[in-house]
């Protein structure tokens, strides 16, 4: 695997003639070579290159002309997911991947590239993907049934001597990391068929819970993460892991959604938080508490006591900003949570699933200071209405097509002016926790302006925190955004600023 080299600037990564690479670096001076491989973002050091020498001597041989190892995206990484390919060629229908091992075993081999086969899935072309060990100079390649066979140079040769490339300019356009995270609620069915992977941090933060739930004495471990990390998603996976050979209860802190309930007739047992009382947790070897940061002060006391009395693991996952109410935030659970004593904890900080220009405009939506530069693609857009009912009927007209309406969370006793305009057919905030959709719509009405220091407020009563279920809307949000503005010229005015 070629080493990464972390670069700051805002040139995009760019395409070598793999021969040419071979020859500067026996030619060049060391830093001219050294100028040359950081302006097309290439990290490689010298055994790497060895490597890719050999196996450009190797299949030098057998083609005809240098521009048949030309296009080469050398070290290239999916963004947000961390991804690695060694060599990336494309066409208008085939993809190239060869990857480079100085020694290595089939079965790794093997397990790499139906990896690399996962991810080079979602650019809709056919993939050739080819494993070269220098050491030995064999290739090995996946067959259509996906397992390990020997393969040839002259092989690879005839595939890169028909491969027509293409000079891309951008080639993290071609990838959109929300691809690559699986909610296990909203892509159930993949989530169950294990059609996903971790990112490398997942993965080791996985195996420290996996190790720390295996002793032998109670364990409390935390999983934090931030909208967008995957947190859901490894925290499931953790417990697809750990019921082989041990027992589980999922407490998820809301209402269930559809894809808890796929879960529980696939045999998962989880329960809401309100049912807790349902079950014995000396029955289980651990309990997981899903979206904790809402867990009541009494029932976070009576999880805790119980553990430590059945002397079972207890795992916390959470994300503290996504609380709805302001009872919730003064509860402080993560503060409780980072006081039990001997807590393992452990945090997610990898974005994945977030659009990065999303993000952006999130934040300086809630932040009337901020300003962030980011090219507008038009992934957020918005509209306005003067007039409620109106607002209403386009908002209702967005349903039929790609849309996901988001509506706030009604008081069960007094009317709420988002009522008004609210369609009762659409899920509320507390029903999509821990969800995610591709294209989400979301409303924001006369109340909400900014305050004295220059944050995103609520001026009428509502039940649960209107900027905080606005906050949760809006990070469940994978590709675009439609905002729907009412009645609010200041909300209007800062929306064109951010995108002007």
């Amino acid at each position: 695997m070629l080493k990464r080299l972390q670069l700051i600037g805002r040139h995009l990564v760019k395409s070598i003639n793999i021969l040419s690479l071979v020859q500067a670096k026996a030619s060049l001076d060391d830093n001219v070579f050294d100028d040359l491989v950081t302006f097309h973002k290439i990290g490689i050091n010298d055994a790497e290159i060895e490597d890719l020498k050999q196996l450009v001597e190797t299949v030098w041989g057998e083609l005809e002309n240098p521009i048949h190892l030309n296009n080469f995206f050398v070290g290239y990484t999916i963004p947000q997911i961390g991804k690695e390919f060694d060599l990336l060629r494309f066409s208008d229908d085939l993809v190239v991947n060869i990857e480079l091992k100085r020694e290595s075993t089939e079965e790794k081999i093997k397990k790499q590239l139906l990896r690399n086969k996962y991810y080079l899935s979602y650019l809709q072309r056919e993939i050739y993907s080819v494993t070269f060990v220098s050491t030995t100079g064999e290739f090995f390649t996946l067959n259509d049934d996906d397992e390990l066979e020997a393969s040839s140079v002259e092989e690879l040769a005839e595939v890169l001597g028909g491969q027509e490339s293409l000079e891309i300019r951008n080639l993290d356009q071609e990838f959109d990391p929300s691809d690559y995270l699986v909610s296990p609620f909203n892509s159930t069915d993949k989530f169950l068929n294990e059609n996903y992977f971790l990112t490398s941090q997942q993965e080791n933060i996985k195996n420290q819970i996996l190790k720390e739930l295996d002793k032998n004495k109670t364990s409390f471990i935390s999983l934090i993460g931030s909208a967008g990390t995957g947190k859901t998603l490894l925290a499931y996976d953790i417990v697809k892991d750990y019921v082989d050979g041990n027992s589980a209860l999922i407490v998820h802190c809301g209402q269930l959604n559809d894809g808890h309930r796929a879960l529980i007739d696939a045999g998962w047992d989880i329960i809401s938080i309100r049912h807790l009382d349902s079950r014995k947790l000396s029955d289980y070897d651990a309990i997981f508490v899903d979206e904790a940061q809402r867990v009541y002060k009494k029932q976070f006391e009576k999880i805790v006591d119980e553990v430590k009395a059945e002397k079972i693991n207890c795992v916390f996952s959470y994300d503290q900003l996504q609380t709805l109410s302001n009872s919730e935030a003064r509860a402080n659970i993560h503060g409780k949570i980072s006081k039990i004593k001997g807590l393992v904890s452990h945090k997610l900080s990898e974005k994945i699933r977030t659009n990065k220009e999303i993000s952006n405009f999130i934040k300086c939506l809630f932040d009337k200071k901020r300003y962030i530069d980011f090219t507008y693609s038009g992934d957020i857009d918005f509209e306005y209405y003067g007039e409620i009912d109106d607002a209403r009927e386009y908002i209702s007209s967005l349903r039929e097509g790609d849309w996901v309406v988001v509506r706030f969370t009604p008081s069960q006793y007094n009317r709420e002016h988002h009522k008004k305009y609210s369609d009762c057919n659409c899920q509320t905030s507390h029903e999509i926790i821990g969800q995610e959709f591709d294209n989400v719509v979301i409303v924001l009405d006369k109340f909400f302006h900014y305050n004295d220091s220059d944050n995103l407020d609520y001026s009428a009563y509502a039940y649960y925190n209107p900027v905080k279920m606005l906050f949760q809307n809006i990070t469940r949000t994978r590709k675009k955004l439609k905002l729907i503005v009412i009645d609010n010229d200041e909300i209007l005015g800062r929306c064109m600023k951010i995108l002007g």
